[in-house]
């Protein structure tokens, strides 16, 4: 049997499916009642997203919060010893106003909203949170509990340390009753990866919060009256007499919900697709309450025990779409972000740190990591293999190809804009001149002779997306397939995946064995007019309008402005290291504008602005630091060309091909690049963008 040590990764990766298919269950229906539900589909034990014409993934703050908010941790370079203040400066630095992570329902409505609010207005963490500012119905919200998952996650069998954790992370936005169901919740998950009892589980959540706090008196008599009913239902009405909605307001408060997680938990101690039906089918805030149980439930039965009656895996593939102002990981998958969070726990438990050397390489038991198959008729389809056949790595597959036929199958790189659910934001994963190698494994031919390629997928404007391909190879073991990502104006691909074709009839099996990026060079240039065209496509901004050339303007230029406060453009992600970037810029009004690189949030980013007759070149990392200035006169109205150049630690400023800044800086080594503008109008014409990239696991 493995140790945790040895199997942590593998745990953690279960409870992020658990999060996930939470999520994924009770999002079609949240906000509905128990009678609606029941009379729509009795019992919810599967998903239930088509009834209701919506999509399976989808971005929610369940996710999103979980996932980013952990990053605390890592982003303070403290880890356990993360400052309560830098939680809130973590909120910070990932969140765009009115755009991704929560739910921006508005002060005293939405709890972070509130939150968010008061950290803007210079209130740090905790006192953001309070009760003396907010109030109690605000503060005692749910969304301190939903946010949670990851600071369990991160202190394998340390519950104690798991409730501190959590209690930092919740005081950023909540107080009261919701900082002590965060507690109890991380402590459960910390403790389940290596107790599996769930009355155990239980008494060590409510163990690390006051005996006589009222979530600990929901704990005594929820389970009490799950001993005495024997039937979930009867014990849902009396937590309806007891704890329901009409007795604890606002919004969504956390005590009715928790009373429901604690039902669930106590009826199906280890049955993770029936906690779940409980919990979902019970109503309320379903996607929050499912995404905890399952997490818990994915924990206390392994990755084994997830599918055991239903197979809750394969429909959604891993994927993730998570938004947030670093737009590296907008499409993303469960095994990626559970090794993200799993090397954090590994940082705090003292534990030597696991390496990955590939982009994807399915090493879990079935991992899939966003690959599915794409609609052809007949074509590929995805194997799922027991647990100690997958073990070894790789993305096994079926196809039956007719005559002329093609198969292929998937993963996002760019998450589509869709109209259900929250905001999406985000960056591409690949750019021009960046080198993609994908290596096939174990393929054994039924019949016919099939051949292979790789493709990228690009959704043209107004137009049927397109394929750019790799050279065809038969398919066989160890064929490697390799594509240069080509230059196409600006338009950034939406997919990467493997296609199959045949000129007779075929089946078979094939694997993937890996994807990598190779190290190399990429550029990116476009225009404005073509960036407008495409609508800022693969682009996070933050504008608040956009206005062609003025009369007077000597070149053609498009101008992004910010009424108020600091403005953002920018493109890239976190595989950038080395990078420059140079533009024509024109202000007709600007307090600061110019250039940022190495971009990783809204609080940490390289910077060369004119400010008034000043170049200056500057490093924010919760708060600015200048690394050098100098004079400029640059009127207002009047375009140059402004280059920023990051390589190794060694930063400079150009302006019209001279360079006037140089300093040296090692706090911020990879990231995204584009502009920033404050209380301006900043117009831009012709931009580009060089450097390098490989494949740095510590980034994503």
């Amino acid at each position: 049997m493995l140790s945790l040590r040895e199997n942590y990764e593998n745990l953690v990766y279960a409870g992020v499916l658990g999060k996930v298919i939470g999520v994924y269950l009770g999002r079609p229906f949240e906000g509905w009642d128990k009678k609606d539900i029941e009379e729509k589909w009795g019992l919810v034990d599967h998903y239930v997203h088509e009834d209701q014409g919506v999509p399976l993934v989808v971005p929610d703050d369940d996710i999103s919060g979980t996932l980013t908010f952990v990053r605390a941790l890592e982003d303070s370079g403290q880890y356990a010893d993360t400052p309560e203040d830098f939680y809130g400066k973590t909120w910070l630095n990932y969140l765009l106003e009115n755009k991704t992570i929560l739910w921006w329902g508005g002060m005293g409505s939405s709890t972070e909203n509130t939150a968010f609010l008061r950290l803007k207005a210079g209130i740090p963490s905790p006192r953001s949170g309070s009760m003396e500012l907010n109030g109690k119905t605000v503060a005692e919200q749910i969304g301190a509990q939903i946010f949670i998952d990851g600071f369990g996650l991160v202190c394998p069998g340390q519950p104690a340390l798991a409730a501190a954790l959590a209690k930092n992370a919740a005081r950023v936005s909540h107080d009261g009753e919701a900082v002590h169901a965060a507690m109890v919740v991380a402590a459960m998950e910390a403790a389940a990866f290596e107790e599996k009892n769930m009355e155990t589980l239980l008494d060590i959540g409510v163990s690390v919060v006051p005996k006589d706090c009222l979530l600990a008196q929901v704990h005594r008599d929820v389970r009490q009256w799950c001993r005495e009913d024997g039937d979930w239902r009867k014990t849902y009405e009396r937590i309806c007499t007891t704890y329901s909605y009409a007795r604890y307001g606002g919004g969504c408060h956390v005590i009715p919900n928790h009373a429901l997680m604690v039902m669930a938990w106590s009826y199906a101690p280890a049955d993770f697709r029936q906690a779940l039906a409980i919990v979902n089918t019970c109503g309320w805030d379903t996607d929050c309450n499912s995404a905890n149980v399952g997490c818990l439930m994915a924990l206390v039965v392994g990755l084994e025990g997830i599918c055991r009656s239903m197979d809750f895996r394969t429909p959604f593939g891993d994927r993730i779409i998570l938004p947030t102002a670093d737009g590296t990981l907008a499409a993303t998958d469960c095994l990626t972000e559970a090794r993200h969070v799993a090397r954090m726990g590994r940082k705090i438990m003292g534990w030597e740190p696991r390496s990955y050397p590939h982009w994807f390489d399915f090493a879990a038991p079935g991992a899939s990591q966003g690959f599915l198959p794409e609609w052809t008729g007949r074509g590929v389809q995805l194997v799922q293999l027991p647990s100690d056949e997958s073990a070894g790595g790789g993305l096994p597959f079926h196809y039956s190809l007719p005559i002329g036929g093609r198969g292929r199958i998937s993963t996002p790189l760019l998450p589509r804009r869709q109209t259900f659910g929250y905001a999406i934001v985000g960056t591409g994963k690949l750019y021009p001149g960046m080198k993609v190698v994908m290596t096939l494994g174990k393929c054994t031919a039924g019949a016919g002779v099939v051949s292979a390629a790789m493709f990228l997928k690009y959704d043209l404007p107004k137009e049927e997306g397109s394929r750019f391909y790799s050279a065809v190879t038969p398919l066989k073991a160890g064929a490697v397939l390799e594509l240069t990502v080509p230059d196409m104006d600006g338009l950034p691909p939406m997919d990467l995946g493997l296609e199959l074709r045949s000129e007779e009839p075929a089946y078979g099996t094939g694997t993937i064995a890996h994807v990598d990026l190779a190290a190399s060079a990429f550029h990116y240039g476009v225009t404005a007019e073509r960036l407008k065209e495409l609508d800022f496509a693969g682009w996070i901004t933050s504008h608040e309008f956009v206005r062609t050339a003025f009369s007077e303007d000597t070149e053609v230029m498009v101008y992004l402005g910010k009424n108020q406060g600091k403005g953002y453009a920018y493109t890239g992600n976190r595989l950038w290291g080395d990078q420059s970037i140079e533009a024509r810029l024109c202000f007709h009004m600007a307090d600061l504008a110019g250039l940022i690189a190495r971009f990783q949030g809204l609080q940490r980013y390289v910077s060369l602005t004119r400010r008034g007759d000043r170049l200056v070149l500057a490093l924010e990392n919760y708060g600015e630091t200048i690394l050098a200035e100098a004079p400029c006169n640059w009127p207002l109205g009047e375009p140059h060309l402004l280059k920023l150049e990051c390589v190794g630690d060694a930063i400079s400023g150009w302006l019209d091909g001279k360079r006037l800044l140089q300093a040296t800086c090692g706090q911020l080594m990879c990231g995204a690049a584009g502009f920033m503008f404050e209380n301006s109008l900043l117009g831009f014409h012709d931009l580009r963008i060089d450097g390098r990239c490989a494949w740095p696991e510590q980034s994503l």
